[in-house]
């Protein structure tokens, strides 16, 4: 019998005046849309890799000339390199036009403790880097913000845009592929796609799920883990949603300042307090299942 892989996102890193606690890390790889297609190059100009010596670490997504957005454990202490950001997408023959990451700001309340594999839950996955240099006539993507809430209900068809495996026994990762995934259950921090294809596999971590809105198309979730361990990528994927933490994300945005403490402005409360807000907004709404 195969020894059991995890599926697994990100390998953890280190990026130039930003320095965090030694911790744990959650995954030696990234999580390729299984079943998507190669992205036309007017598609999704926004959505690029997060890479180290050239290969491949996660998917991100601009939300200004300089400012990407990614899952939290993308930015975590690395072994070895330093972090850039490039809108290459094909990364087979190398990368190209690569700007170095000069912040990272892993959300403050990431909690790498939650059982990563086990089911939905408040792990507030979610990163910001902002680039040594604006991209060069950037284009950039809109959030889901709280005030605005886009419904994504079980059912929903989002699309998604990601670097990895076009199968799980390809092992070849680095080509910008989309796809729309479905929605399998919401809580109010976090979402899961559906175990079918197409769906996120190794690659994916960080890649942006969007939805229509009346002012446009907007960032709802970002990848944060695999639903299950199989490593056949058939188990579907956990999305952070991103409407809760846009205010921190636009704190975090502005925070060009040495050092990982990316509260400031629009910071979150403390985990005690989210919890206490996902209770009552459960009680307002119910849980979708």
């Amino acid at each position: 019998m195969k020894a059991q892989r995890s599926l697994v996102l990100a390998i953890a890193l280190l990026v130039v005046g930003c320095t965090v606690d030694a911790v744990e890390p959650v995954a030696r790889r990234s999580q390729s849309i299984i079943g998507g297609d190669p992205s036309e190059p007017s598609e999704f100009m926004a959505t690029g890799m997060v890479v180290t010596r050239g290969r491949l670490v996660c998917t991100a997504t601009l939300i200004a000339p300089d400012v990407g957005l990614t899952a939290a454990h993308c930015l975590k202490t690395p072994d070895f390199g330093t972090l850039g950001f490039t809108l290459d997408n094909d990364a087979s023959d190398g990368t190209e036009n690569v700007i170095p990451i000069q912040f990272a700001h892993m959300h403050p309340d990431f909690d790498d403790g939650v059982e990563p594999y086990l089911d939905l839950s408040v792990r507030n996955d979610i990163g910001v880097f902002i680039l040594r240099s604006p991209v060069p006539d950037a284009n950039y993507e809109q959030i889901d913000e709280d005030a605005t809430d886009t419904m994504v209900d079980p059912g929903t068809a989002l699309s998604m845009c990601g670097y990895g495996w076009p199968s799980y026994s390809s092992g070849s990762f680095g080509l910008k592929r989309d796809a729309n995934v479905l929605v399998d259950r919401t809580d109010d921090f976090e979402f899961s796609t559906a175990p079918a294809n197409p769906q996120p596999c190794n690659g994916d971590s960080g890649a942006p799920l969007f939805a229509e809105s009346p002012s446009g198309r907007r960032i709802v979730g970002v990848v944060s883990r695999a639903m299950g361990r199989s490593e056949m990528c058939d188990t579907g994927a956990i999305i952070t949603r991103v409407s809760p933490y846009a205010a921190w994300i636009a704190g975090a945005s502005s925070n060009r300042e040495e050092g990982c403490n990316a509260g400031g402005p629009g910071s979150l409360l403390p985990v005690g307090a989210l919890w206490a807000m996902f209770a009552a907004r459960r009680r307002r709404r119910g849980l979708s299942r």
